[in-house]
C-alpha cells in the first residue's frame, strides 16, 4: 500500500485552523479565496466553546462558477430546521479580487486564506497580503501553503532535481520553511502583527523507507495583531470592490424562555431519563439535550442554575479535568 495521510491532508487542514480560530475566540471570519467554500462549511458547525459561537461567515473569491457551488453547499440542510442552532449564523459570499479594496462595512475577526497564495504570480502575493493584514487589518489572520521541501516524499514530484514538479500544475511557486517563514516574519513586522507557525501533516501512514522528516505537508502562518504597534496606511487599491452575490441565513432558535417553572419541570424530566447509579448525571448529558439548550442557551448558564436549585439538585463532584460535572437528582424515585 502506498503512503498517505490519515485523517487525510484537506481534514487534517481544516481541523488545525478551525482549532486555531476557536481558541482565538473569533465571532466573524472571512475565507479569501473561498472556492466552492470547503473551509467556510467546516466553520458552520457550532464551536465546542459556546460562550464564543461563530455567527457570521465571508467569502470572497474571484471564480464565478466555484462561489455558485459555495452557495448550494452551505444552504440549511433539512436537520438544521429540527435540531435549531442555539446562535444565528449568517454566511455572505462575494464575487471579486481579495487583492482589491475590502468589502465595506465588514470587519471579521478573522481572515483565513488557506491553500491560495501559492496560486498567485508572485508579483501578486505583497498585494494579497496587503489587503488582508493591510487592509482589513483582522485580529487574527491564518495562512496555509504547501511545504516544498515535503515534496521530496513524493517521488513523482522529482523534488531537488532539473525534473521538479509543483503539486499543482496551476501553483506558481511552492515555498520551503525558510521562504515561508522570510515573507511571514518580514509582513508581521510590516502590518503590525505577531507571527507563529505550525506544521500539519509531519508523518504519513505506512511510510517508504525513504521518509524524510521535514516539517508538514502543510506549513501554517498565524498572525495576531499587536494593537500598540504603529502602522503606516496602505496606498487604496484601485481595483473595484467585490459584489454581494449571495447570503445564506441559518435558523435558530427564537423562542422565547419558559416560565421558571416549567423550566424546572422540563430539566427535571430529562435527568430523570438520564440518571445513573444513585440518581447521579453528568452536566452534559443535560446540555446535549437541545431542549435544555433551548432554555439555557449557554452551558455555564445551566450549570449555575442547577447551583441554585438547591432543593432539586445537588453537586456531587467534577472530573478530574474540572468538567463534565456530575450532580444528584434530588426527591426522585426511580419505576
Amino acid at each position: 500500500m502506498a503512503p498517505y495521510f490519515d485523517p487525510p491532508m484537506w481534514e487534517q487542514r481544516r481541523i488545525c485552523i478551525s482549532s486555531l480560530l476557536y481558541e482565538q475566540k473569533v465571532h466573524s471570519v472571512l475565507e479569501v479565496g473561498c472556492g466552492e467554500g470547503n473551509v467556510l462549511m467546516y466553520l458552520t458547525a457550532p464551536t465546542a466553546n459556546d460562550e464564543h459561537p461563530i455567527t457570521h461567515l465571508y467569502g470572497i473569491d474571484i471564480n464565478a462558477e466555484a462561489l455558485k457551488k459555495a452557495e448550494l453547499y452551505m444552504q440549511p440542510s433539512p436537520l438544521d430546521f429540527t435540531d435549531l442552532r442555539i446562535d444565528e449564523l449568517h454566511i455572505s459570499l462575494f464575487h471579486g479580487d481579495a487583492t482589491g479594496p475590502p468589502l465595506p462595512d465588514i470587519k471579521p475577526d478573522a481572515i483565513v486564506c488557506s491553500e491560495v497564495i501559492e496560486h498567485l504570480q508572485p508579483s501578486l502575493v505583497g498585494s494579497m497580503t496587503a489587503a488582508v493584514l493591510g487592509g482589513y487589518r483582522p485580529r487574527v489572520a491564518v495562512f496555509t501553503t504547501p511545504n516544498a521541501e515535503f515534496n521530496v516524499n513524493f517521488p513523482k514530484l522529482a523534488y531537488g532535481t532539473e525534473n521538479a514538479q509543483f503539486r499543482d500544475e496551476d501553483h506558481k511557486f511552492e515555498w520551503t520553511r525558510a521562504e515561508f517563514a522570510e515573507w511571514a516574519n518580514e509582513s508581521a513586522a510590516k502590518y503590525g502583527y505577531s507571527v507563529e507557525f505550525h506544521d500539519i501533516g509531519t508523518w504519513m501512514c505506512n511510510p517508504d523507507d525513504s521518509f524524510v522528516a521535514c516539517g508538514g505537508c502543510t506549513q501554517m502562518a498565524l498572525f495576531v495583531r499587536d494593537d500598540a504597534a504603529k502602522v503606516e496606511s496602505i496606498a487604496p487599491s484601485s481595483l473595484p470592490v467585490a459584489q454581494l452575490v449571495a447570503t445564506i441565513d441559518h435558523p435558530f432558535y427564537q423562542e422565547p424562555r419558559l416560565p421558571e417553572d416549567e423550566v424546572l419541570q422540563l430539566v427535571r424530566e430529562i435527568a430523570g431519563c438520564v440518571v445513573e447509579y444513585e440518581n447521579i448525571f453528568c452536566l452534559d448529558m443535560l446540555w446535549n439535550r437541545f431542549e435544555v439548550k433551548y432554555q439555557f442557551k449557554r452551558r455555564r448558564a445551566l450549570k449555575e442554575w442547577l447551583e441554585t436549585m438547591t432543593e432539586d439538585f445537588e453537586f456531587d463532584k467534577a472530573g478530574d479535568d474540572g468538567l463534565d460535572e456530575e450532580y444528584r437528582l434530588l426527591k426522585f424515585e426511580q419505576d
